[in-house]
């Protein structure tokens, strides 16, 4: 039910920002000004778990959805975004079961902006709810940094962080090294 909540707020901020879009050309009353630029992206790949979840668990993938709102000219941009993450449990255990992971949060991005390349590395930091499998909802960071290559219409971009779920005892970690779209 609580993944079910995640989804739905996340698609209400994906349908906010498609709207936003649809605003009248700049200079008509009631626009939104250029300055923001909404960029829509769909990662995958593959999760890796460690500390506490890698004892039972094997690595497993992730999924993702994010919107990010960037000022034109500037390096840093705001973004939103929905994770899933699945992780098996390891073969030969017949205590626990496969484990879910399921995020949503904000996170800054800064972009390192090199004249002279075709491509463009940026860094991470931020916050989310996580939810996981019989470890409830708590609040937890993720950090990293990836590399975004533009290419016509679109980006694409790969992307290495660390989420870290405060739990009771030890926290959960997870490093997400995923592939995506932008666009």
């Amino acid at each position: 039910m609580k993944t079910l909540a995640l989804a739905l707020a996340f698609g209400a901020a994906l349908a906010s920002s498609a709207a936003a879009q649809s605003a009248p050309p700049a200079g008509q009353p009631g626009t939104i000004s250029p300055m923001y630029v909404p960029i829509f992206g769909v990662t995958a790949g593959i999760a890796l778990p460690v500390g506490r979840l890698a004892d039972d668990h094997a690595a497993g993938y992730t999924l993702g959805g994010l919107v990010e709102y960037a000022v034109a000219g500037q390096p840093y941009a705001l973004r939103g975004e929905l994770l899933y993450q699945r992780f098996a449990l390891k073969s030969g255990r017949t205590v626990g079961s496969d484990v879910n992971l399921t995020s949503l949060g904000a996170t800054i991005v800064v972009k390192s902006f090199q004249p002279t390349t075709a491509s463009n590395t940026f860094f991470t930091g931020g916050i989310a709810v996580y939810h996981g499998t019989d470890l409830g909802t708590r609040p937890g960071v993720n950090a990293g940094g990836g590399i975004e290559i533009p290419l016509t219409g679109f980006s694409a971009t790969g992307e290495a962080r660390l989420h870290v779920m405060f739990a009771d005892g030890r926290p959960v970690l997870t490093i997400p090294l995923t592939v995506g779209i932008r666009f």
